[in-house]
């Protein structure tokens, strides 16, 4: 089950397989039963605003009661990065660089062009979604990730700066010896050690508040890509709650659907497998497109039973 202290449940899966479907649908339902509820993705070609019918957009929007919705951009994780981390660069480059003569001469905003970089804008938008945990506005956010090999990178960042940093403390550490800084400036080291501290603490909420949902389709390219992501989930120590499967065919007659069913049998079986003893929940094939709040509402009221996301209240 996911526990209350779990505040972050996170969905990943193949690209175009339905996550935002299936997560603002249980975001839907979470709010329907009162509770506090963020909707996010961090993926570059969002559609949130598309499936709740409104514009969301890079900034905190109202969906329904007990329930928000933001889409993170490009823009808005390089206006963050420059805001909280582009003086620390700045004291960093200034020991080095006439910063303010290039800007002056407008040769280059090295801000701008430093915030651009991916290691960088991953890590501020992870910084960005655990300070919104942190807050305590929200009980629960829900994360529409970006498709997975993109989301497993995502999430070892952490590590991977974690890594880096220390590195580069213990060499600005020695800078400052041989230079004999004495400066009001904090030093190099100090800075770098601030970012090792706080990429831990990222590292450390993913690890103790997030829970995943794995959402695939019964196909052989999806089935592949879940055994793969599911692997790496758990290598990294990360909680798997459970597996959504999404666009299951039912036969209604038709020889379509009794063909799309049948095609996808095999792979059902693979995916159950797969999931082991996880919380299974099912979305079925529909020709209708699923967009607005009943909709979402009725889907998520099934997935919410089955994946025993409120069994612990």
């Amino acid at each position: 089950m996911v526990s209350n202290g779990s505040k972050l449940i996170l969905f990943s899966g193949k690209g175009g397989v339905g996550k935002t479907t299936c997560s603002a649908s249980i975001a839907v339902k979470l709010a329907s039963e009162g509770i506090r509820t963020l909707h996010i993705t961090s993926d570059m070609a969002p559609s949130l605003g598309d499936i709740y019918e409104m514009d969301i957009g890079d900034r905190l929007t109202s969906v329904a009661r007990n329930l928000d919705a933001v889409e993170f951009s490009q823009d808005s994780i390089a206006r963050t990065w420059k805001e909280k981390f582009g003086p620390d660069f700045s004291e960093i480059l200034s020991q080095f660089l006439d910063t303010e003569g290039m800007e002056h001469n407008g040769d280059l905003d090295l801000l701008d062009y430093i915030g651009t970089a991916p290691s960088l804008r991953e890590e501020t938008l992870l910084d960005m979604i655990v300070e919104m945990a942190a807050e305590g506005r929200y009980q629960k956010i829900i994360w529409d990730t970006a498709p997975a090999g993109e989301t497993l990178n995502l999430l070892h960042m952490p590590k991977l700066m974690r890594k880096h940093l220390k590195a580069g403390a213990r060499l600005y550490e020695a800078m400052d010896r041989l230079a004999g800084v004495v400066t009001r400036r904090r030093s190099l080291a100090g800075i770098m050690e601030e970012w090792v501290v706080r990429s831990e603490g990222i590292a450390r909420f993913l690890q103790e508040n997030t829970v995943f949902l794995l959402v695939a389709n019964p196909e052989a390219l999806v089935v592949r890509q879940a055994e793969r992501t599911l692997n790496s989930l758990k290598d990294a120590g990360f909680v798997i709650h459970g597996l959504i499967i999404n666009r299951i065919a039912v036969g209604d007659g038709s020889e379509f659907l009794r063909r799309m069913e049948e095609n996808q049998e095999p792979y059902k079986r693979r995916l159950l497998l797969l999931g082991g003893d996880l919380a299974v929940g099912h979305v079925y094939f529909t020709l209708n497109e699923i967009r607005g709040i009943e909709p979402l509402l009725s889907i998520g009221d099934s997935l919410i039973r089955e994946l025993r996301l409120l069994s612990d209240r």
